[in-house]
């Protein structure tokens, strides 16, 4: 342990390394900056499309059995127009359904493209280290300290093209 420790670089601020922690100790022992950057994630939601379109087949179902099961005879143009309505409404769910997984994708592609932005940050958040004596983050290659922007810039790719985050931290 006292190996792994007097390989940590020293702070800029303090000049001492007794104090000094990884991102990812700081962020274990409840540092809430030191935290990782976000994994870039689109949550698409498929609930109410389901919930719709489940409904009204399960109407549409419902009635047919009901009514064309049932001892009224209300005539083959009513069953006709019954079961034509039944159509329409599952083809329709079909449809939304299918919509709705093509959002879904379309928003798995959106975050996949994040992907090399996140590694990008992923790497440059494991490179930096944090003074619980100073309280600042630092990076050990340039000794520059890292303001509370570059680390909220870092966490949250979500809103970020991969360009800007390659050019805040290269600096």
């Amino acid at each position: 342990m006292a190996k792994a420790e007097s390989q940590k670089p020293s702070c800029p601020m303090c000049k001492q390394a007794d104090q000094v922690k990884t991102m990812r100790e700081a962020y274990d022992a409840g540092v809430a900056r030191c935290a990782p950057p976000d994994m870039p994630t689109k949550n698409i939601s498929m609930s109410r499309t389901i919930f719709f379109c489940s409904l009204l087949v399960g109407i549409c179902i419902f009635s047919i059995i009901v009514l064309i099961g049932s001892e009224a005879n209300l005539g083959p143009i009513f069953d006709g127009i019954l079961g034509g309505i039944t159509l329409i409404c599952i083809i329709t769910t079909l449809v939304l359904s299918y919509t709705a997984f093509n959002r879904v994708v379309k928003g798995d592609a959106e975050a996949t493209l994040r992907f090399p932005a996140w590694d990008e940050a992923t790497a440059i958040w494991k490179s930096l280290y944090y003074c619980s004596r100073d309280n600042l983050v630092f990076d050990p290659n340039t000794e520059r300290v890292l303001p509370e922007e570059e680390l909220a810039t870092l966490r949250s790719l979500d809103n970020q093209a991969p360009e800007v985050v390659s050019a805040s931290f290269a600096r």
